[in-house]
């Protein structure tokens, strides 16, 4: 996520829950999680340099325990006495099809009680606005009104099934407006595109855009990345940087009823 922020002129701190060789979906990965007090400390290091009141954004992504999921809530209390204008944003690294959920049930029940109540923005994909609503939203329809459930003043919901099987609906919802791009569903795609369009999303919106103009710029710009990448395993954001000037992508407006 950082990577596309900072590509967007956005400077990131990060406060990494884990530290891994590489992503956890190859055959061989090593790491460790990042121990609470150390990520209390470097949160806390940032503060005394004076630099949180700086902070547009706060960003809560992967949780491997409920106490990281605890903390992350202190820090998004902590950010935001700090500048309460802080946007903060959630999102549910929890699990996706065919799989399930990536963390364990305490984990991703904590992301759900003490996160989400909390998040100004959410970012699910299907699955997971699934497990953290109980309702099934597999369709644009469905998936409107379960994210409007989840009480946040934006949310994206990504990988929808669109008309057809050979679609996907990437679904954004404000206190004002709603917002969908229908794209074409990949065999295989790379991990991290979910990540990807939360993070250009987000960086559009800390630009001025609003709902429609961010998803149709960060649509356009994951699609532009995801042809570059065909073939490999991983997204590249680095050795194909022509994505970024991608055109933004079709913007439809779907209804409620």
């Amino acid at each position: 996520m950082h990577i596309a922020l900072q590509r967007m002129r956005h400077d990131c701190w990060l406060l990494p829950t884990v530290i891994l060789s590489n992503h956890p979906a190859h055959a061989r990965f090593a790491g460790e999680q990042v121990p609470i007090g150390r990520l209390r400390a470097m949160l806390e290091a940032l503060d005394a340099n004076g630099w949180l009141e700086e902070v547009d954004a706060i960003v809560a992504g992967y949780m491997p325990s409920p106490e990281h999921v605890t903390f992350a809530a202190q820090a998004f209390e902590f950010v935001s006495n700090r500048n309460p204008q802080v946007l903060r944003v959630c999102d549910p690294i929890l699990g996706d099809d065919p799989g399930g959920l990536y963390i364990d049930d305490d984990s991703a029940n904590a992301v759900r009680e003490e996160l989400l109540p909390n998040a100004d923005m959410v970012t699910p994909n299907r699955f997971e606005l699934e497990w953290l609503t109980g309702e099934k939203a597999k369709r644009t329809k469905k998936a409107l009104a379960s994210a409007q459930s989840l009480g946040a003043h934006t949310v994206l919901v990504t990988s929808l099934t669109g008309e057809d099987v050979s679609s996907l609906v990437n679904l954004a919802v404000d206190d004002k407006t709603v917002a969908a791009t229908t794209v074409p569903k990949r065999k295989d795609a790379p991990h991290g595109v979910g990540d990807l369009m939360s993070a250009l999303l987000l960086g559009g919106m800390l630009d001025g855009a609003s709902v429609p103009e961010a998803l149709a710029a960060a649509t356009g710009r994951v699609q532009a990345v995801l042809e570059l990448s065909e073939g490999s395993d991983e997204l590249k954001l680095i050795s194909s940087p022509e994505w970024f000037d991608a055109e933004p992508w079709p913007v439809e407006t779907p209804q409620s009823t």
